[in-house]
């Protein structure tokens, strides 16, 4: 007989973890299925925003990840030619954070609030017959009034609901280490830019850092590699060699983990609810990492989430137009920030000019900070989107040339 529940989750990292914690704490009925054992290892800038920090305050757990964290007053960034930028956050602080340790804190969390979370259990098919979803498992089958899709880019979730199908080209990949040693530039995380490629880098409370990079499938070929995983000898060297600023800082660590890679990264868009599902994290909308959006994103979604959830449980309606407020929510919150972060993308790894503008940043660093906190800190784009702030930006520009 099928295990009936009133929401499962597919998906155990920090947006569905999340999602199952504040449903939870509401006192909604919620399992949490992800085929990984955790703590696991996944590929990640390991970073948050002040926006992030501030959800994880909310959701009560910033105190116990902060003893194997790094607080960061802000973010350094390198243009191609090597120019440093130490913009600081509009308000708050970030996180350098290794994903094992949040995704099994909210994870933990989740469960002392009463959701069963399942680690080790993969979903294996995903159907709708009448008012319920089933979600057949090697343990059985979890027959749910509501489905959340938590599962990544490639949410299958999404495809069963028809909410996304499989097509789709382009997109980057992401190709990341951890190393011991490096030298660090205390309270800031790092972004280093180059021509259609970029590097970020996080160093944790233990010293160890997170350096990952991105780039087309084009640059890995150029750099003799076209492969996702047993990257060749050299290889890492080569790609690095892009960051002038960062490669001679590298080169003296230590590797600590063999390198790891996923991709491709593609941004996607497209309807988060439907009859009975709704989706969160990747799952709903992805945006490239450049900026570092993602994992903020999803923990300041699932309080919304929830709230959306358990009115539409009390009322017994499970319709797409029951989880409305979520979607319509999700679509101001993405929606000028998707397009801001295009502009971003444009400006930063497309153009040349990246290099006025960091002079300019250099010069006023009021204009960096502004900038980073449309990005990081949750203001509208409108910012630094509107006449005085360019005419300042371009007044810099002129008096640095």
């Amino acid at each position: 007989m099928d295990e009936r529940v009133d929401v499962l989750i597919i998906g155990g990292g920090p947006a569905g973890a999340a999602t199952a914690l504040a449903l939870a704490r509401r006192g909604v009925d919620v399992v949490l299925l992800d085929r990984a054992r955790f703590p696991r290892e996944k590929l990640c800038g390991d970073f948050l925003h002040p926006l992030g920090t501030a959800a994880l305050e909310r959701l009560g757990l910033l105190d116990e990840v902060l003893p194997r964290a790094q607080v960061l007053r802000g973010l350094l960034i390198v243009s191609p030619q090597g120019r440093e930028v130490f913009a600081r956050f509009a308000g708050g602080a970030g996180l350098s954070l290794s994903r094992a340790v949040l995704d099994e804190t909210i994870l933990r969390a989740a469960q002392r609030a009463g959701a069963a979370v399942r680690t080790g259990v993969a979903a294996r098919t995903v159907t709708r017959h009448g008012d319920r979803w089933h979600v057949s498992t090697d343990n059985g089958t979890l027959a749910a009034r509501l489905l959340v899709g938590a599962d990544g880019l490639h949410s299958r979730v999404a495809v069963a609901a028809g909410l996304r199908d499989r097509t789709g080209r382009g997109g980057r990949y992401a190709l990341g280490i951890y190393v011991r040693g490096l030298p660090a530039h205390e309270g800031f995380g790092e972004m280093h830019l180059g021509r259609e490629v970029y590097c970020g880098v996080s160093v944790f409370a233990d010293g160890q850092a997170n350096v990952t990079m991105v780039m087309p499938k084009a640059a890995i070929r150029a750099r003799r590699d076209g492969a996702r995983h047993g990257l060749a000898p050299g290889t890492l060297d080569q790609m690095l060699a892009a960051f002038p600023r960062l490669y001679p800082r590298v080169r003296t660590a230590v590797t600590s983990r063999e390198m790891r890679a996923v991709g491709p990264l593609r941004p996607t868009s497209g309807p988060v609810v439907g009859d009975g599902v709704l989706l969160v994290g990747d799952a709903a909308a992805c945006t490239d990492p450049l900026t570092g959006q993602g994992v903020s994103l999803a923990l300041t979604a699932a309080p919304v989430v929830a709230r959306t959830v358990a009115g539409a449980l009390r009322r017994g309606a499970l319709r797409a137009a029951a989880l409305a407020p979520y979607a319509r929510w999700h679509h101001h919150r993405l929606d000028g920030l998707r397009r801001f972060l295009l502009l971003v993308d444009w400006l930063a790894l497309r153009t040349p000019l990246i290099e006025p503008l960091a002079r300019a940043w250099q010069s006023r660093p009021a204009l960096a900070t502004r900038f980073l906190g449309v990005i990081g800190s949750g203001e509208p784009a409108r910012t630094v989107l509107n006449p005085a702030y360019v005419s300042r930006l371009l007044l810099a520009c002129i008096s640095r040339a």
